[in-house]
């Protein structure tokens, strides 16, 4: 069971940062956003002074219209930018909880249905079993002036998705050659590549 005792809610740890850092600053991000999915990230960062160079605590949070209940669901955004704020702001108090009180008591309150078709997706593709798979099929690919080519995968910062391609070291800057993702996490390259 959840000590709701040893959380704090949102507007405290507001009343908190304005008392000790009156010259202080929060910025509040979008980093993703899909109305049409319902899903929204917000990065805070919280500066100690206005005039601070880096952020003294950086956090995220992550909202989705469908976790909430029904009468909720239109203030999700608003929701999420508030639970962002106070988690910066707990970490800049040095609290070792995170969250603040009001996403706890939705998190003992809330009756969150399993989304069937995420947990479908899920069991179709396992990342380490179609890593492993792709790799154990890696092709030796050349660049055009017959310099091997470097096999990079992961998980793109910029759109987290995940890719998979060669590029090239020989310092020509040839073009890399990325793989086209199938249904079954693995990738499919062009036939054109010298191999």
């Amino acid at each position: 069971m959840i000590d709701l005792t040893q959380y704090e809610d949102a507007a405290t740890l507001n009343r908190w940062f304005i008392n000790n850092y009156p010259m202080g600053r929060i910025d509040l991000a979008i980093v993703e956003i899909n109305l049409d999915k319902g899903i929204v990230i917000f990065k805070g960062s919280v500066y100690r002074d206005i005039n601070d160079a880096a952020p003294a605590v950086s956090n995220y949070a992550k909202g989705e219209r469908d976790d909430y209940p029904a009468h909720m669901r239109k203030w999700y955004l608003e929701d999420t930018a508030t639970s962002c704020i106070a988690r910066c702001l707990t970490l800049l108090k040095g609290s070792n909880k995170t969250a603040p009180k009001e996403s706890m008591v939705r998190a003992t309150s809330w009756s969150v249905e399993p989304k069937p078709e995420l947990e479908r997706e899920l069991l179709q593709v396992n990342p380490v079993e179609s890593l492993t798979r792709e790799v154990e099929n890696l092709r030796e690919l050349h660049c055009e002036g017959g310099v091997r080519m470097l096999y990079k995968a992961g998980i793109s910062k910029t759109t987290n998705k995940p890719f998979a391609g060669y590029v090239c070291v020989c310092g020509q800057k040839c073009q890399p050659v990325w793989g086209t993702a199938k249904g079954d996490g693995t990738f499919v390259f062009k036939e054109s590549i010298n191999g």
